[in-house]
């Protein structure tokens, strides 16, 4: 049981669960059914699985250093080498199931959705350029999804949404640990910026997003336009007037939660 409550502590159960549920939904949205959708679904948890054991075992090293106790490596729940030979096996996997389930040309967008998440966790992740694997990885989703389904690309406003979307919640993630990260010597892009500057730029991110989507689905729903209008404007303003970091923070992920469950139901409007 402690072993196995290792591994789900080292797969970063909250981000793998999330984005399985969330991708899945999305794909339901879209028009996967049945069987199909569970193959999608499981597709999806075995390369989140690859990426969440990869980043804990790459990062077993400067854990113990750190004392993080917390971390199943450090707490000798798991095994570095434990966790890179799941990592690989569920990697194989998801990539085999990503041309099953989606074809050659679907299936590859999710290859290359992983491949980013794994470029971030080997090399990335403390550089400038730790935004990137989130922008290719999330803009690949529709592609994945929706040439996997009938062949037909999708909007390209959703790609972008997407992209957008992914790289505003990784720079509102990395707010909080910031100082931390700092003090540690670790990279990313939020650290370069600082906690100012990172702040700006993801609220100017996610109004980049925003518009994106709501221009997208005036036509179709104009009420859903205004509505995301008004909710990033009340959410800006509360922000701006409350100067604590956790109501900037909190806002900043109440309009990346709106933003996705958005994108991922449009379908359905």
């Amino acid at each position: 049981m402690r072993r196995l409550r290792g591994y789900a502590v080292a797969c970063h159960t909250a981000p793998t669960v999330g984005v399985t549920l969330i991708m899945t939904a999305f794909a339901w949205s879209l028009g996967w059914r049945g069987g199909d959708l569970a193959l999608v679904a499981a597709t999806i948890l075995l390369g989140q699985l690859s990426v969440g054991w990869s980043n804990d075992a790459y990062d077993s090293r400067i854990d113990a250093h750190a004392g993080r106790t917390g971390k199943p490596t450090v707490a000798s729940d798991v095994t570095p080498r434990g966790l890179w030979i799941g990592a690989f096996t569920t990697l194989v996997a998801a990539v085999a199931l990503s041309w099953v389930v989606a074809g050659l040309v679907g299936g590859s967008f999710h290859v290359l959705a992983l491949a980013m998440a794994w470029l971030y966790n080997l090399r990335l992740s403390r550089t400038v350029w730790s935004w990137l694997p989130y922008a290719v990885a999330f803009g690949c989703a529709p592609l994945f999804l929706s040439l996997g389904l009938d062949g037909q690309a999708p909007p390209s406003w959703m790609v972008v949404a997407f992209a957008l979307a992914a790289v505003s919640a990784h720079l509102a993630n990395a707010l909080p640990d910031l100082e931390t990260d700092r003090a540690a010597g670790l990279g990313g892009l939020a650290v370069r910026l600082g906690t100012q500057r990172a702040t700006r730029l993801c609220w100017l991110l996610l109004a980049l997003g925003t518009g994106v989507i709501a221009v997208a689905t005036l036509r179709q729903s104009p009420l859903v336009a205004v509505v995301l209008a008004v909710v990033f404007v009340g959410a800006a303003l509360v922000s701006r007037r409350r100067a604590a970091g956790s109501t900037s923070f909190n806002g900043l992920l109440v309009i990346v939660a709106i933003d996705v469950a958005t994108i991922v139901l449009v379908p359905l409007i």
